[in-house]
């Protein structure tokens, strides 16, 4: 490999960060699921077998990340390695509509979620630090904007809320306690009136036993 410059040092340094960072993680990840796997075996074979796996693991990560990170940087046209550097990028919103989604949770109620769904057509500029050929990448983003969710409640069999349906009922009942009371209070109306009535039949008889003595 030739000398390289400033600037694809600090590229290939870049390169090399993000890979060890990826292969760290991965052995990480590895060496504990191995010490779990072999918890029955004696710390020996449990911590040795896990630290080779853990190494070889993270190693290949490391490799295929540095391999993929340094083949991107490399110039096409006249082939410097780490001599690409990003340096425009420019987003146009393409479409956007209104998603949603309908979730249904343990307690029959359903969690609705909505949001507004864009995608924009990138352009992104690649300069090389060697011959200063300029390359341009083009390729589609989605994000989400606004999203919010709600919970809505379970529904009974008649198709209304199990909330509203309750209280719905409470003012029949009412209704039906009123009833009762009206109609109790127009028998005893009539009853009164029938013993008025009684009353003044006993008044008159009197008068006709007055006029025969």
């Amino acid at each position: 490999m030739s000398q390289l410059s400033q600037e694809q040092e600090l590229k290939r340094a870049a390169i090399q960060k993000t890979a060890t960072i990826w292969g760290g993680i991965v052995a990480v990840l590895v060496g504990l699921l191995l010490i779990w796997v072999l918890g029955s075996q004696g710390p020996a074979l449990r911590f040795g077998g896990a630290v080779v796996a853990a190494l070889v693991a993270g190693g290949l990560v490391f490799k295929a990340s540095f391999k993929s990170g340094a083949k991107s940087s490399e110039c096409a046209t006249c082939g410097a390695p780490f001599s690409l550097t990003r340096s425009d990028r420019s987003e146009v919103l393409a479409s956007s509509e209104p998603r949603e989604e309908r979730e249904e949770q343990e307690d029959k109620s359903t969690k609705v979620t909505t949001w507004t769904e864009e995608v924009y057509d990138v352009t992104e500029t690649y300069t090389c630090s060697k011959c200063d050929d300029i390359t341009t990448k083009q390729f589609q983003t989605t994000r989400r904007k606004d999203e919010e969710s709600i919970v809505e409640p379970p529904v009974s069999a008649k198709g209304d809320a199990v909330g509203q349906g309750e209280e719905s009922s409470a003012p029949s009942a009412k209704g039906a306690k009123g009833d009762p009371a009206g109609s109790s209070k127009g028998v005893k109306g009539g009853s009164g009136g029938s013993a008025k009535g009684a009353k003044g039949g006993s008044g008159k008889g009197g008068s006709g036993k007055g006029g025969q003595g």
